[in-house]
């Protein structure tokens, strides 16, 4: 064998290695899924989608209606529910593909909630847009960590409870919507190209709005962020 040819039969390995690991698109398939809550009295919910769109809002019967829309077999949700004592846990979890995908993917996720149960929401979402209207849940905690792209979370109008948010982000843009007559505290670390956060004080190293420390529901919000911009938004 010649050396000169070294190089080109070693391309030619990685090229067919690449081709093998990927996975071609396929037609959309349309899934609806149901959760009844059951015996539970609160719940705690993960959802993990790799890329796509994520769409969560209230207003279910159930305690979970999901709509989901996807052209990758692979991708499709895993849903897992069980209840342990009066405590629920569901888990709704994007299927494993570590193929790149050729063409062009669809990865759509809305999902509606009950506005009737207690909820600690986990949102671990890779890439994409998520457009989150919390609005009339009973949240006790929500935590979301995402990589790549637009996120728009409406946590505006009345609260029943008390309740933190983490945003852990990546590269993009937040804008979070938040209610003028609750107590609101804003805490905004890292790498924040900008932050707007118009109406609010700035004190402490937090923004906070004119509500907090005057009302009995308080939502303490922290943000953890890489370069991208912020919008803090009272309505």
């Amino acid at each position: 064998m010649r050396f000169n040819q070294l190089p080109k039969i070693l391309l030619l390995t990685f090229l067919i290695g690449g081709i093998g690991a990927c996975i071609a698109v396929g037609e959309s398939t349309e899934e609806v899924q149901t959760v009844e809550l059951g015996e539970a009295e609160s719940v705690e919910l993960d959802l993990d989608i790799g890329a796509g769109t994520l769409k969560v809002q209230g207003g279910a019967r159930e305690l979970m209606e999901g709509y989901f829309v996807y052209n990758v077999e692979r991708w499709e949700p895993e849903i897992r529910y069980s209840v342990a004592g009066n405590r629920g846990i569901l888990k709704v979890k994007q299927g494993e593909c570590s193929a790149m995908a050729i063409g062009k993917t669809r990865n759509k996720w809305d999902i509606s909630l009950s506005n009737d149960v207690p909820l600690d929401i986990n949102i671990d979402f890779g890439a994409g847009a998520g457009n989150l209207d919390l609005r009339g849940l009973i949240l006790n905690s929500l935590d979301i960590d995402m990589g790549v792209g637009e996120l728009k979370l409406d946590l505006s109008g009345e609260q029943k409870q008390s309740f933190d948010v983490s945003v852990d982000g990546g590269v993009g843009s937040a804008t979070i919507y938040l209610p003028i007559d609750v107590g609101v505290r804003v805490e905004v670390d890292g790498g924040i190209g900008s932050v707007n956060a118009r109406g609010m004080i700035k004190k402490r190293g937090a923004y906070i709005n004119d509500a907090y420390e005057k009302t009995e529901v308080t939502i303490d919000i922290e943000v953890d962020a890489g370069i991208g911009s912020i919008d803090l938004i009272l309505k």
